[in-house]
């Protein structure tokens, strides 16, 4: 009968059905990756349009959170082959995890750059880090570095499994840099079309 009480409820009810629904298309999406059922659609692409994609994604999470988010896109950067759904699937889980693991404050930047043969997304944030020995886990199923900041986080540690899966179908490169309380960085490498 209260009307706010009834307006708080229904928000908790959506939120949990967000999740649940995000929790099962990760489920969905390993269970087809295992079966080698995965089909990419590899074409040339804009390298700024998957990153454009990415931002827009995570644009109403990341100002509701209060996060600093900034985007620098190179100029004239050469296409890439790639599926631009999935690689836009990557980068909204790398700029995911690096809000749910960053505190009050968030600083987060996706920059996108060339770098010799090779075309860069790079996501930074001032997040909690991680040591080498976690850095090293981060990707295998199930995986969450931190067991106590997954409970309050959404996710069941299937994100960068997914993650590894589609840039290894890319035939790309991830590399990881990240302390303890004082961020990380994740680094992708796609090379250009020549």
């Amino acid at each position: 009968t209260n009307p706010q009480q009834t307006a708080e409820y229904l928000e908790l009810i959506s939120r949990e059905n967000h999740r649940l629904s995000r929790m099962i298309d990760s489920f969905l999406t390993f269970s087809r990756m295992e079966r080698g059922k995965t089909v990419f659609d590899m074409a040339p692409t804009d390298p700024a349009a998957i990153a454009d994609a990415a931002a827009e994604a995570v644009q109403t999470k990341f100002r509701e959170n209060n996060c600093d988010f900034s985007v620098t896109i190179a100029a004239q950067l050469p296409s890439v082959i790639a599926d631009k759904d999935a690689m836009t699937t990557v980068l909204v889980n790398l700029l995911d995890n690096a809000c749910k693991y960053s505190g009050d404050r968030k600083r987060i930047a996706l920059n996108v750059f060339p770098d010799g043969t090779c075309v860069c997304f790079s996501v930074t944030d001032n997040g909690i880090g991680m040591t080498r020995r976690q850095t090293r886990r981060i990707f295998e199923k199930f995986y969450q570095a931190d067991s106590s900041l997954a409970r309050k986080t959404e996710g069941c540690g299937l994100g960068l499994s997914i993650v590894k899966y589609i840039l290894d179908a890319h035939k790309a490169t991830i590399t990881v840099n990240s302390k303890l309380g004082k961020g990380s960085v994740v680094k992708i490498q796609l090379a250009a079309i020549r």
